[in-house]
């Protein structure tokens, strides 16, 4: 709650509706699965939380071992975790055949 006025009797809050703001979304369709990762770029992306950049940056250092072939690719991402970030997003639809994405707990 938040202070609004005092009057004579007491304090008058203002309520704030919990239910927060909704936006309109569009659905879309996912991307089809690729059959294995053999000649393919995989972005390994992380949020920096929890832990999350060290996993995404083993996980980028040990594909290419796994697979062969693989071309993984470390991308610390710098902006907040519900904030867009069209800049990674175009890079990743240009160039990425995988994404594997961890935002830490």
């Amino acid at each position: 709650m938040i202070r609004d006025k005092a009057s004579k009797r007491g304090s008058t809050f203002a309520v704030l509706n919990p239910g927060g703001l909704k936006r309109e979304v569009t659905p879309t369709t996912l991307t089809p699965r690729i059959r294995d990762l053999k000649g393919k770029v995989v972005y390994c992306i992380s949020q920096h939380v929890g832990g999350a950049d060290v996993f995404l940056k083993k996980i980028a250092e040990a594909l290419p071992r796994v697979v062969p072939g693989v071309k993984a690719i470390y991308e610390r991402r710098e902006t907040a975790y519900m904030t867009d970030d069209p800049e990674l997003w175009g890079v990743i639809g240009e160039k990425a055949d995988a994404v594997i994405y961890g935002c830490g707990a």
